[in-house]
């Protein structure tokens, strides 16, 4: 090297990250030993070149990958004076002088490669002069491709690392391969510092679409300009280059996370965010869901919970089955999961349950409900056939019913505590009994006088509405157009039961 050079110098800690050698992966048992390492050549001038394919890699053209939306659009492209050239040059030589003696050499080998970041990224601090915070971001990319220079050639050729490492550095930071790379930008129209920064980098082509803001991006953009800074500052403290460079990264961090703050602010809300529709929990018997032929799955839209909900606007979640009391609606009350995953989102609860409470039933209840238990099936179909034959005749006796009015009401106050205590301004309504003229209960209804009785003075306790289901549907079951087992309703009847249901919810919402 002639004397007028000045021996490029780095941190000791930099130093060995950078020429750190990558540890062996592959087993000794089935590769052998690691080869030996070949003898260090004489120290001799090291030839300042890069081999072609690094040199591809520096100079290809990419694409913008910082968006405009944060960074604004691509600036007029920067073009160095000679003056200002020299002027960072003789300041880099200052500083490079002063620290001759003391970290000339790090186990006797020359220390280049941080010097030689140091000092492209200061040239290229002094050159922005006032340049905007993209083209410090482009500046601290392009130290930091130079640092991933020379570790792939490390990584390359470990027997040869430091003068490799030195060779490859040098000549990434010479003035004329940065006037190379400003000549290829130029040449394909593209002028974008930001651009050339993504190529030494080795980013894929991604468009000039505006990208949506993450904190990943401020994130790379603030570790790129503390890397620059960090650079500059460990090459020449003091030198006016250094402190432009750790200004400079200073200000992109702040504005970066000012920008990103005014966009997440401004930025629309996902559909996902938005309050869900309002639940109808409705816990009711077969008249839920059952039509002029027969049951219907719970999401068609002519029973009456269905019409209710589309009245409102809200979603339903309908919890019946043939032949509940209240009880059983206590029951899946506390027991059913869906049930539970409703009442969060509720806007009200509908108890329809009861009119198989006051249906006479001379044969125990347990009775009715254990009979799909009885084996072998012989057996139990011969039981269920006394038992549908014994039915209709005895209940012309009027009793006794499916479940007393004091307990039916106990059932109910029990459910209605339960939801106060987890929702207090959940609305509860419940319901007054239906009428029938079903032969299999003898066409007897003589327990409903009593039902809405007790049900009516619970009501007066605590203010919960009841819709009378008799009224609603008594048109209908007498007209002959609802099912043919006299008990439950037409179309016409599940459309009188929404509308007084709907003008009860509407009143307690």
């Amino acid at each position: 090297m002639s004397s007028e050079e000045p021996v490029r110098s780095v941190p000791d800690e930099l130093f060995q990250q950078v020429t750190a050698k990558p540890g062996r992966q592959l087993p000794d048992a089935l590769f052998g030993p690691p080869p030996a390492r070949p003898a260090r050549p004489e120290r001799e001038e090291p030839i300042r070149s890069v081999p072609d394919e690094l040199f591809k890699q520096v100079t290809a053209r990419s694409e913008r990958s910082l968006p405009d939306a944060l960074f604004g659009p691509p600036p007029a492209p920067v073009v160095a004076e000679p003056e200002q050239v020299g002027s960072a040059a003789s300041d880099s030589a200052a500083a490079g002088d002063s620290s001759e003696d003391s970290d000339a050499d790090v186990d006797g080998e020359p220390a280049t490669s941080g010097a030689a970041d140091a000092e492209a990224v200061a040239d290229s601090a002094v050159q922005s002069d006032g340049a905007d915070a993209e083209s410090a971001v482009a500046q601290s990319d392009t130290a930091d491709s130079a640092v991933s220079v020379t570790e792939l050639s490390d990584g390359a050729s470990p027997a040869t690392g430091a003068d490799d490492l030195e060779a490859t550095t040098n000549s990434v930071a010479e003035p004329a391969a940065a006037q190379d790379l400003q000549s290829a930008s130029a040449a394909d129209g593209s002028g974008d510092p930001a651009a050339d920064a993504d190529t030494a980098a080795g980013t894929e082509p991604v468009g000039d679409s505006v990208e949506t803001v993450t904190d990943e991006s401020v994130a790379e953009s603030a570790d790129s300009a503390t890397v620059a800074a960090s650079v500059a500052e460990a090459s020449a403290p003091d030198s006016p280059a250094a402190e432009t460079a750790v200004a400079q990264g200073e200000s992109l961090v702040e504005t970066a996370v000012e920008d990103v703050l005014v966009e997440e602010s401004t930025a629309p809300r996902p559909v996902e965010s938005a309050s869900p529709r309002p639940v109808l929990l409705v816990i009711a018997d077969s008249l839920a869901y059952y039509g002029p032929k027969g049951g219907l799955p719970a999401d068609d839209p002519r029973i009456w919970p269905n019409m209710v909900a589309a009245e409102l606007d809200w979603d339903v979640e309908l919890i019946a089955r043939i032949g509940w009391t209240c009880r059983d609606a206590y029951w899946a009350l506390i027991g059913d999961p869906r049930v539970w995953a409703a009442v969060p989102r509720a806007g009200a609860v509908v108890f329809a349950v009861g009119g198989m409470d006051t249906l006479p039933s001379p044969l125990p209840t347990a009775l009715r409900e254990l009979i799909r238990y009885i084996r072998p099936p012989k057996l139990r179909r011969g039981v269920r056939a006394s038992y549908n034959w014994l039915q209709p005749k005895l209940s012309k006796l009027g009793r006794p019913v499916a479940l007393p009015p004091k307990v039916s009401v106990d059932y109910l106050e029990q459910s209605r505590e339960a939801l106060n205590h987890l929702r207090p301004e959940l609305p509860v309504v419940a319901v007054l009994p239906s009428v029938h003229k079903c032969d299999a209960y003898g066409r007897v209804h003589r327990g409903r006088a009593r039902a809405v009785k007790a049900l009516q003075a619970w009501s007066g306790r605590t203010s919960v509405p009841l819709v009378d289901l008799g009224e609603a549907v008594r048109d209908d079951i007498e007209s002959g157009a609802a099912n043919p087992d006299g008990i439950h309703w037409g179309w016409a009847g599940h459309a009188a039961v929404a509308t007084a249901m709907t003008k009860a919810l509407q009143e307690v919402r």
